[in-house]
């Protein structure tokens, strides 16, 4: 562990910013059928809702397994559940590209859920690891805004090559980057001294005890639901809201900006975090801003400009959200593990709210339009702001 002392006050950028794009690679397993949508719609002609379950479908696995995944990714290595993840994330974009039957696809996009969950697993633990102490805050926020980032590049690069070139490209080129990553990152970091994680001594309790301990923890819960209740709501609203806009050239602009003004907000939460508030009071008017937002939007409904404005305003409070909650996680944890714990869970909720949120507003926008949207929201800031009031409570009992 001596070695480890020496190395970890210098932070490891470049290597970082690999595993940044990695994950930018894989939270792209989201965003290119959210900007494929209506394409494959078209091609597939499944409805609706068979539609939309494919766009989430990747988050079942994180749903179900992703309190698992940290416990096994420690005792297997966590570059080693990286590399399977970035490899096998690649392979199944290739066998999308051929655009097999539907039931395929729908088997290819359950399989993309274990790529998309071990990425978002390993790679901020090991970012964590080559990072200095007092670049942490810096180079946790930086990975914060992997989901924004991917959604902004594929609504940019992604619409193009849809537009120009079909879905089966757009699918291969996925592919190629993710697994081109995969090759990147092996070859930087197979060898890095820092990572060297076989020190590490084994919990011996058993999984199933583990996991109620985490559960149990409100230190490493409650942050999970804060970031639960955003996971739920922002990739429903890149999705959906561009498609409640009839200007075609106002509809593409927020494809591209709606995903920046996410990624602005978890940058803006970062700096507020860490020099003027709280985490939790971050998140509480993060919340409210949505909240006020989403009502707003019924008043500009027939005026494109003015309502893309306004979902501008509403997607930027609402990526404030991320930056809070992954701030929150070392400002309530009393030790490393339970830090680890926080980021163990905020994973598997956030699948979970990848998981159900797309159906959920579908559903809703079909039978209500606007007014569904905006309602499910509301009842979602509620959630949020319930969740981050609880957290400043724990914050005021915390003990040393």
């Amino acid at each position: 562990m001596t070695h480890n002392s020496a190395t970890e006050s210098k932070t490891q950028f470049l290597e970082i910013v690999f595993l940044w794009i990695a994950g930018i690679s894989a939270a792209m397993q989201f965003s290119k059928f959210s900007v494929s949508y209506d394409a494959l719609l078209q091609y597939y002609q499944a409805g609706e809702t068979l539609t939309g379950a494919a766009l989430s479908l990747v988050g079942v696995v994180g749903l179900i397994f992703g309190a698992f995944a940290g416990l096994i990714a420690s005792r297997i290595g966590y570059l080693r559940v990286l590399m399977g993840a970035l490899f096998l994330g690649g392979i199944l974009s290739f066998i999308q590209a051929s655009l097999p039957s539907f039931s395929v696809l729908l088997i290819t996009r359950l399989l993309e859920g274990f790529s998309q969950l071990g990425v978002v697993v390993a790679a901020p633990t090991l970012i964590a690891k080559l990072s200095a102490p007092r670049h942490k805050s810096l180079t946790m926020g930086l990975w914060g805004t992997f989901f924004g980032v991917a959604f902004a590049v594929t609504g940019w690069l992604g619409k193009n090559i849809l537009e120009q070139h079909g879905i089966q490209t757009l699918l291969f080129g996925h592919g190629t980057l993710i697994f081109t990553m995969g090759v990147i990152v092996f070859f930087t970091l197979r060898k890095n001294a820092v990572l060297d994680m076989s020190a590490s001594v084994p919990n011996p309790n058993g999984f199933l005890q583990q996991l109620l301990q985490v559960y149990r923890n409100p230190r490493s819960l409650i942050p999970s639901l804060v970031f639960l209740c955003y996971t739920c709501t922002l990739v429903s609203l890149l999705t959906y809201i561009p498609r409640l806009v009839s200007d075609t050239k106002v509809q593409a602009l927020m494809m591209v900006c709606l995903p920046l003004l996410s990624t602005s907000g978890t940058f803006i939460a970062g700096a507020l975090a860490q020099y003027i508030m709280k985490p939790q009071k971050v998140a509480l008017m993060s919340y409210s801003g949505v909240a006020l937002s989403a009502c707003l939007l019924t008043l500009v409904a027939t005026q494109p400009l003015w309502f893309a404005l306004m979902t501008g305003v509403l997607i930027l409070f609402l990526g404030m959200i991320p930056g809070a909650a992954l701030a929150m996680i070392p400002a309530l944890a009393r030790t490393p593990e339970e830090q680890a714990q926080g980021y163990g869970l905020i994973a598997q909720f956030g699948n979970l709210g990848a998981t159900i949120g797309p159906p959920a507003f579908a559903l809703l926008i079909t039978l209500y339009g606007l007014f569904g949207l905006v309602g499910m929201v509301l009842c979602i800031c509620l959630l949020g702001s319930i969740f981050s009031f609880i957290a400043s409570r724990i914050s005021t009992h915390k003990t040393v």
